[in-house]
């Protein structure tokens, strides 16, 4: 491609069945109402009131990556191209202010590069002993955003997948 033109990055080589489903959206909608009252040696009454109101598109944030990562210096776009290549998902993991774990886990300050392993096997839940990201990063805590790579075989959904590596390509900035 010339004249500075960016050629697209997919999410990976075949999008798992799992991870299609972002092509669609949800819609939700919630009312409540409460109302209370006591006695004793004081008197107190109280009401409240409440609903919400929330819609979501799962595209928008596997949409994003391209636009993430045409934002990488050099050498983490051609390993983000690489892991693509060798079919890695590519998703998203957030860490409080120091790069560490902010939705449970631990390990020290993660960089660019660095590669997480767990010994496994991996498991048909989430839990402990399982690498984690996600293709919604807004539905969880952290100050800072990464692109990772989720290598060999991950489970999950849009909300949360799992695997057992798990490589930091860069930031999201």
């Amino acid at each position: 491609m010339g004249g500075g033109a960016v050629e697209p990055l997919s999410l990976r080589g075949e999008i798992p069945e799992w991870a299609d489903a972002l092509s669609g959206s949800g819609y939700g909608y919630g009312y409540g109402y409460g109302y209370g009252s006591g006695s004793g040696d004081g008197d107190g009454d109280g009401d409240g009131d409440g609903d919400g109101y929330g819609y979501g598109d799962g595209k928008y944030w596997r949409a994003a990556i391209p636009l993430f990562a045409e934002k990488l210096p050099v050498d983490q776009k051609a390993r983000l191209i690489e892991l693509q290549t060798e079919g890695a998902l590519i998703a998203y993991w957030r860490s409080d202010k120091q790069g560490r774990p902010s939705n449970g886990g631990s390990c020290p300050p993660v960089t660019p590069g660095v590669v997480h392993i767990e010994r496994g096997p991996i498991r048909e839940d989430c839990g402990r002993g399982q690498l984690h990201a996600t293709l919604m990063p807004p539905r969880w805590s952290g100050e800072r955003v990464w692109l990772v790579a989720m290598i060999g075989d991950v489970r999950g959904d849009y909300e949360k997948v799992w695997g057992l590596k798990r490589e930091i390509i860069g930031e999201c900035v």
